[in-house]
């Protein structure tokens, strides 16, 4: 199963809500459904080639120590082994989205920082 993280880190106070809301834009890029939301999290479907690829978004909002962050994580039945080259496709595209949400950083990305803590 191929899974990979993206953390975002606001640079200013901002109610969880809002992060949440600032992810429309990547859902309509990766053509996403979703399928729950909350205040605090969301997840969508994701389908790549049709529905040979299904992918999993999760969006989770959570207080750590240094404050709050914003987890993405894409999930796959794709094997890792193969390096899940459509799974890491979509993470891409992912991260080009987060770099256009306005007052957040990219404090930890899994197919850079190392692997899932």
């Amino acid at each position: 199963m191929a899974r990979y993280l993206l953390v975002l880190k606001p640079r200013s106070v901002v109610q969880p809500r809002a992060l949440i809301e600032a992810l429309q834009p990547m859902l309509q890029a990766l053509q996403a459904e979703v399928d729950h939301e909350t205040i605090a999290h969301l997840s969508a479907v994701v389908r790549v080639s049709g529905e040979q690829q299904r992918m999993q978004l999760f969006a989770d909002v959570q207080n750590k120590a240094d404050g709050v962050v914003l987890e993405l994580a894409i999930m796959s039945r794709e094997s890792m082994g193969r390096g899940a080259p459509q799974t890491l496709a979509v993470f891409e595209e992912l991260v080009k989205q987060a770099g256009l949400i306005g007052g957040v950083d990219v404090v930890f990305r899994s197919d850079r920082d190392g692997p899932i803590p």
